[in-house]
């Protein structure tokens, strides 16, 4: 395996250590706001707070700082402070995410609805477990709303130049529409009786890619004045390495453990997502091995030791090999796109750095 160099970690701690003070600083103002309108609204606040904080890898508000360091190193105090945007962006669409999946652990802990609906049983002595949970969800869904509008706040309220802004508003915006195209095509592939394997890299392009590392790269680079060949360079870049990203996402979700993902092991399986492995390991297992993974999507109820059978048929069949040598694949696609382009330095070897550094995460 591959070892990631010590100065990479330590530039993702300190940039994760500075998104964090700027989040602390912005809830701090929001709560204060929320408070002055009722105590539920000042309630919610501090659980979108501490949601956001409580964990993350901040990767997000990272490429935006580095999309902005191709082209500039000024005013870098200004555009840490607009990065946090996206981890508004990824808090708005991971809670919006886990009602539609029924999830009930993010990051380790309960997921945004599970926290309200506890909320709503003490605020009003809800009995009624049914009422409470749909409380929870009707609540989380427009605290994601919220937490959008955010977002979109930090962004125009920026000290760019007005045409910039302008810009990365405007990109933050399609962002949302790409995920949202992508969360329908995943839906319904859920549901669907096959899914082929260009559906699932749409999927992943729209989902991923777009707002993990294409996006937000993009939104730093036009805050510094980036124009459409550049952007096109940063996309060359962005968007093998956001396919990387989820396929390897795909791989902690089935071999990971729940201590450093933050979510229960199997859980892609018991919402039934027909992923890369799942999807390769179907073409090529027995009529005995498929009905053992028929059986088990989209089971709720599904067990420890059948997700571990399930382990099995991916492994044997060849599924984990090959999804591991695409990631591979598309880390060296990403690399090569930037190998020869006009960016600063400092920003290039980060990039290179980071993509190897997406390949091998643990979580």
């Amino acid at each position: 395996m591959r070892t990631i160099p010590s100065d990479i970690n330590d530039t993702l701690a300190h940039y994760q250590t500075e998104v964090n003070k700027r989040l602390e600083v912005f809830f701090d103002q929001k709560i204060k706001e929320a408070a002055e309108i009722s105590e539920y609204t000042r309630e919610v606040a501090l659980n979108a707070h501490e949601y956001t904080l409580r964990g993350g890898k901040r990767l997000r508000p990272i490429f935006c700082i580095y999309g902005y360091k191709c082209f500039s190193d000024d005013n870098i105090e200004a555009i840490i402070a607009a990065s946090i945007s996206l981890e508004l962006m990824q808090s708005y669409l991971l809670i919006h995410d886990d009602v539609m999946d029924e999830d009930e652990l993010r990051r380790g802990k309960p997921t945004f609805h599970i926290v309200c609906r506890a909320l709503g049983e003490r605020l009003f002595g809800t009995t009624s477990n049914n009422k409470a949970l749909k409380f929870g969800e009707n609540i989380a869904i427009a605290a994601g709303d919220l937490l959008e509008a955010y977002g979109e706040e930090v962004l125009v309220k920026s000290p760019f130049e007005s045409q910039y802004v302008k810009k990365a508003v405007a990109k933050y915006a399609e962002i949302v529409k790409q995920v949202g195209y992508g969360q329908i095509l995943d839906i319904t592939a859920g549901l669907k009786g096959s899914v082929t394997e260009d559906e699932i890299m749409m999927i992943h392009k729209l989902k991923t890619a777009s707002y993990t590392i294409e996006g937000p790269l993009h939104i730093g680079a036009l805050l510094a004045g980036a124009n459409d060949a550049d952007l096109q360079m940063l996309s060359n870049y962005g968007v093998p390495l956001g396919l990387a990203f989820q396929i390897q996402d795909d791989i902690l979700g089935l071999f990971g453990s729940e201590e450093k993902t933050g979510k229960p092991v199997g859980s892609d399986i018991r919402e039934g997502k027909k992923t890369l492995l799942i999807f390769h390991a179907l073409k090529r297992c027995t009529d005995k091995e498929k009905e053992v993974l028929l059986k088990a999507l989209g089971n709720p109820r599904v067990t420890l030791k059948e997700i571990e059978r399930i382990r099995d048929i991916v492994r044997e069949t060849g599924s984990l090999d090959y999804s591991k040598t695409l990631v591979d694949e598309l880390t060296a696609r990403a690399i090569q796109a930037i190998k020869d382009a006009p960016f600063r330095t400092e920003a290039k070897e980060f990039l290179t750095q980071i993509a190897d550094f997406i390949g091998t995460r643990e979580y």
